[in-house]
């Protein structure tokens, strides 16, 4: 009897634990507390990026007085072999300007760096240089010889163009900000380079151009020449950049620039002559902060 009792006790234990069983599954499948289900799949992190933070970009205009070799108009060479510089012993002052582009970053509240491409204002010079005796019309005799049956006087015209560029990295020392203004200090270094095209044209007493074809012959004295030159260039700077806007500041200041050497012919010898090219500048832009 005791071993009745017993195994009914096993048996209904035994249901009494398939029942709790059964429940705890059907409770997980509504109340979930163990973690996330065989199938359940994260969506993918995705980090937060600040596009172009702390860049800015900015435009210039500038009006410079450069210290420039004279051009001058007194040739001791024959400018029928080869156009060239003249210059003058000493140096004149020109009024050029400038306009430039370029883009920065802004480090932090005191330093910041950039990269700024300069065109500046073309050099140009022009001037009649000296008169030769030309031919302008031949013959040929029975025998065969030729011989001069024209002649003219004719005057060679010059010109010289100088297009320049200069690309410059800059860093730059935000000293402080007072009521929206911020003076800074900055120094830079690239190079500059320049294109230069001379050229020299003759006309005859008419004014016309000597070109002359005559008798089989053909007389052109017009030269030209164009070559680049490279060099190194520096410049230090100050300013204040005065807020307009939250992201826009005007950008006013003072610029030195030692743009390298340009070379050509003394005007007195015909020698080699080598000058420096120095630049001050007054410049205005607009510095526009991208985030």
């Amino acid at each position: 009897m005791r071993s009745k009792v017993f195994a009914r006790g096993i048996v209904g234990a035994a249901a009494m634990a398939g029942v709790l069983t059964l429940a705890e599954r059907a409770t997980g499948a509504d109340y979930d507390y163990g973690g996330p289900s065989p199938n359940f799949i994260p969506a993918p992190h995705q980090d937060k990026v600040e596009f172009a933070s702390g860049w800015y970009v900015r435009g210039d205009l500038a009006y410079a007085a450069e210290t420039f070799p004279k051009l001058s108009s007194n040739y001791t060479v024959d400018p029928s072999i080869s156009p060239a510089f003249a210059f003058d012993p000493s140096s004149s002052v020109l009024n050029t300007f400038s306009a430039g582009a370029g883009m920065g970053y802004k480090v932090n509240n005191w330093f910041r760096t950039d990269l700024v491409l300069d065109y500046r204002s073309t050099v140009q010079a022009g001037w009649n240089g000296p008169s030769i005796t030309c031919t302008t019309g031949l013959t040929t005799l029975p025998s065969g010889q030729v011989v001069v049956s024209a002649q003219d006087t004719c005057t060679s015209h010059f010109n010289t163009e100088i297009h320049r560029w200069d690309l410059l990295a800059n860093g730059y020392v935000d000293i402080g900000s007072w009521g929206g203004f911020t003076p800074y200090v900055g120094v830079g270094a690239g190079v500059t380079w320049a294109q230069t095209k001379q050229s020299v044209n003759w006309t005859m007493s008419n004014n016309l151009p000597y070109q002359i074809t005559t008798d089989g012959f053909y007389f052109n004295l017009d030269r030209s020449l164009g070559q680049m030159n490279y060099q190194f260039a520096w410049a230090v700077m100050a300013g204040v950049a005065i807020a307009m806007t939250e992201q826009a500041q005007l950008d006013v200041g003072y610029r030195f620039l030692d743009l390298g050497n340009v070379s050509g012919i003394s005007s007195a010898t015909g020698a080699s002559v080598t000058q420096k090219v120095f630049v001050n500048e007054l410049r205005a832009g607009v510095r526009y902060m991208l985030d």
